[in-house]
């Protein structure tokens, strides 16, 4: 089993193509997503309450991984709402949702880094080609430069 490393960029995604990506991965096999959350402690009545109880019905504890969440059309659903600027769009704010990561089989597919707006897509087999059939804009290389 070969794999390679492709780049995607904000700069070069809308939100649209990003959800593309999203469901392009969970056609190659990605079940999985974690999500970094940036603000105040969580307490009952905030913005993280909310946001719990629309990612509960998906939780999955892993060990020493913390919390990761069933990826199906339901909870992809949850991410754009959660999500508003695409995968890769720009966050800020005094509570965010971030740097979304895409699991397929356990293993990490897709890594984004939202502060600079870059992921990394870590392809087996015949993603790479399947991939280049969506059209969407991917880039050589796993550095975020």
């Amino acid at each position: 089993m070969s794999a390679s490393m492709l780049r995607v960029r904000r700069d070069v995604f809308t939100a649209a193509s990003s959800w593309r990506l999203l469901q392009w991965c969970m056609t190659r096999g990605a079940d999985e997503f974690t999500l970094g959350f940036l603000g105040p402690p969580y307490m009952s009545g905030t913005v993280w309450a909310e946001l719990d109880e629309l990612l509960a019905p998906f939780r999955r504890r892993v060990a020493s991984a913390g919390d990761r969440w069933m990826l199906t059309g339901e909870s992809a659903a949850v991410l754009q709402a959660m999500l508003p600027n695409g995968l890769l769009g720009t966050v800020s704010g005094p509570a965010t949702v971030r740097d979304p990561a895409i699991y397929r089989g356990g293993t990490l597919m897709l890594a984004i880094e939202s502060d600079a707006g870059v992921g990394i897509l870590s392809l087996q087999d015949d993603d790479e080609a399947s991939l280049a059939r969506t059209g969407l804009p991917v880039h050589r290389g796993g550095t975020a430069c």
